[in-house]
């Protein structure tokens, strides 16, 4: 299985998501803030040794950095550029504005089912795998 990184500020849905993914067999990790998540990646401060996810899934409403300003920060260092972002938010409208200008390997509306969400990051790391092989 995989090791999740879930960026989102809202505890309940943290603690939810993270329940169906240990589930599943997933190890997470969490984030509740841009700065949080920054720091989990090492890159501010920067931190070359710091544990890089499989995936991370990305809420677009998060206080003082929001979803839009991580994914861009997470898809310019050249570190985590490649590790897939699922975004996950209430918020479809804002879907395609944000896919179309940081790229991510996918968008999940809020609310969504337990077996939305593992299908569709079973899609992303499968298709991950297919294109390292």
């Amino acid at each position: 299985m995989a090791n999740i990184l879930i960026a989102d500020d809202d505890p309940g849905v943290v603690e939810v998501m993270a329940k169906i993914l240990e589930k599943a067999g997933h190890v997470v990790s969490k984030s509740g803030s841009g700065a949080e998540t920054f720091q989990a990646l090492g890159i501010r401060p920067l931190d070359e040794t710091a544990f890089l996810p499989d995936l991370i899934i990305l809420d677009i409403m998060m206080p003082r950095s929001d979803g839009y300003t991580v994914g861009t920060m997470i898809r310019n260092n050249p570190r985590t550029r490649d590790i897939p972002i699922l975004v996950v938010s209430a918020l479809r409208e804002l879907s395609r504005l944000f896919t179309a200008t940081v790229p991510v390997q996918g968008f999940l509306t809020k609310p969504f089912v337990p077996q939305e969400l593992l299908d569709r990051i079973a899609q992303i790391l499968a298709s991950r795998q297919a294109s390292r092989a």
